[in-house]
């Protein structure tokens, strides 16, 4: 069987590579410039998510017993030995670390080239 290459976008390079130049004599150009702008719906989207994202948290506030379980971990965490608390952060810090080497080792795109 053949073996497919590794990139993400072989078949469109390969498309465009292969397919020859039709000169239209500005026909493309002429057609795209009469077609209605389609109308921009970004502001009402945006509106819209952070509508409901204000929303789904105040009923998660209220119907979660107003945080209390919130304060509940904040008063369990302050009585945490030092020793803990330092182990903890040593740990996310090396999560942190280990994450972003196998993000910037696995990256498959060049965003400059």
């Amino acid at each position: 069987m053949n073996e497919l290459p590794q990139t993400e976008d072989w078949l469109d390079r390969r498309l465009r590579e292969e397919a020859p130049y039709i000169d239209d004599a500005g026909f493309t150009g002429r057609v795209m410039k009469q077609l209605p702008h389609r109308p921009s719906l970004r502001t009402q989207r945006a509106i819209i998510i952070f509508t409901a994202t204000i929303l789904s948290v105040v009923i998660a506030y209220f119907g979660s017993g107003e945080g209390w379980f919130v304060r509940e971990a904040l008063v369990r965490a302050a009585t945490l030995p030092p020793l803990t608390v330092f182990g903890f952060v040593l740990a996310c810090g090396l999560l942190l670390i280990v994450g972003g080497l196998w993000a910037a080792l696995t990256r498959t795109r060049d965003p400059i080239g």
